[in-house]
């Protein structure tokens, strides 16, 4: 087991377990979909409980441990972006914020599978990463079932602007606070390759992400969405 304050690394026995956490959860979720339908508004409430403790626990997390460093501790990597959204979505309902974190929430699969930086199961911010992935995951496939929520053709188009302007705004905030926002300093990959490259390279991957994320949910929006 990693040891308390160190990074999980990939495949080892807490990224395993973090693994079939996920997979439990997800199988409820889509084989209970009827369920989860029919009791949507419970559901819905406590999966924004849920939300909100998290973010309660990452943030006094880094408050009590890690003395609230601006360059680790701010809302500003992609995974708190869409636990903000999430919460907005939970609240509101609203299709345009659904279809900005369903995409957004891609790159969840990338950092959940190949994580980077992350604590393990026996520190509060591990169970942070936990909660957050496993919501932002299956977030979207909850909205999907329980409010018939879609991914529509050029959605990824229309949300693309918005990646965008996270990356600036996380690029800034790295020059002012020494951070690690969207890991533009600790890279997961090409570690050195030069911002110049990094950056325009890391867009057109996301323009693709989101494209096949367009097509994967509207693929299975037909199979969740029936009785």
């Amino acid at each position: 087991m990693t040891a308390y304050g160190d990074y999980i690394t990939l495949f080892n026995p807490n990224h395993i377990i973090f693994i079939i956490g996920l997979i439990i959860i997800s199988a409820a979720l889509f084989i209970k979909r009827g369920t989860v339908k029919e009791h949507r508004r419970t559901i819905t409430l406590v999966i924004l409980i849920v939300s909100i403790f998290q973010q309660i626990l990452l943030y006094s997390s880094y408050y009590f441990i890690l003395d609230f460093d601006l360059g680790e501790s701010l809302p500003l990597q992609i995974s708190r972006v869409n636990t903000i959204l999430g919460i907005i979505f939970l609240i509101t309902k609203n299709g345009k914020v659904f279809r900005v974190l369903a995409l957004f929430g891609l790159f969840a699969w990338l950092s959940f599978l190949y994580p980077s930086r992350v604590y393990g199961i026996t520190h509060p911010i591990g169970w942070s990463f936990f909660i957050n992935h496993v919501v932002t995951l299956l977030l979207p496939f909850y909205g999907i079932i329980a409010y018939n929520m879609k991914i529509k053709t050029m959605d990824s188009l229309k949300v693309f602007p918005w990646f965008v302007l996270y990356v600036a705004v996380a690029y800034f905030v790295n020059m002012l606070t020494d951070g690690n926002y969207f890991y533009l300093k600790h890279k997961p990959i090409f570690a050195g390759l030069d911002d110049v490259f990094y950056i325009p390279l890391s867009l057109l991957f996301t323009y693709v992400l989101f494209l096949a994320g367009e097509w994967m949910y509207k693929k299975v929006q037909p199979m969740l969405q029936s009785p």
